[in-house]
């Protein structure tokens, strides 16, 4: 009798862990994981990053420096209107769906919502993001900050994003993803964006 037992590759052993789970309450995961030891100015920040920083050309401006507004353009790294990143993301299935329970993004932090100060403009090293059209449901169509897994893969995906000034476009900080595991916590290693940055750590909190 043939006793040879086929030994899984990452990425099968990744997604049977997966399915196993779709079928049993799913992952053990956290409601917020948080990129290790993250400061300002960890991701974002490099001189390759310069492209995410206002030029004299851009055309921004400032608006009343007495009263800023949410709206109002400013010299500097980062909005008028926004919060500073503190490196976490959160899952809310009541403002994001779509994710389902495998899906974290810096726009859920509880009590956030659009406006001044209250979390839908992102200021982190010299970027900022915007969450798309101040909707929840539309995450992926902005920039963003996020942590999700691929279902077909199994690999976990941490991407950070940034809103580039004027256009307004989607700009790749950082990308990284992590094989294997049960939940998002580990090391991620780049594999695309601007910040050359080799690796991060996501913690669970």
């Amino acid at each position: 009798m043939n006793t040879h037992h086929h030994k899984p590759h990452s990425h099968e052993l990744a997604a049977l862990l997966y399915e196993r789970a779709e079928h049993h309450g799913g992952p053990a995961t956290s409601g917020t994981y948080r990129i290790a030891a993250y400061a300002d100015g960890l991701v974002g920040a490099s001189p390759e990053c310069d492209i995410l920083r206002p030029h004299w050309d851009s055309g921004l401006k400032w608006g009343d420096s007495k009263n800023p507004q949410p709206g109002d353009w400013c010299w500097g790294a980062g909005v008028a209107g926004g919060i500073r990143w503190d490196g976490t993301f959160h899952r809310d299935l009541s403002r994001y769906s779509a994710g389902g329970d495998l899906f974290w993004a810096s726009y859920l932090k509880p009590g956030s919502a659009a406006g001044m100060k209250n979390g839908y403009w992102i200021n982190f090293g010299s970027g900022w993001s915007h969450l798309h059209n101040d909707d929840p449901a539309q995450i992926l169509g902005g920039a963003s900050q996020k942590l999700l897994n691929d279902a077909t893969t199994g690999a976990w995906n941490l991407i950070i994003e940034a809103t580039m000034f004027v256009t307004n476009a989607v700009v790749n900080v950082w990308t990284g993803s992590k094989t294997g595991g049960s939940d998002p916590a580990g090391i991620y290693s780049r594999t695309s964006g601007l910040d050359p940055l080799a690796t991060l750590t996501v913690e669970a909190q």
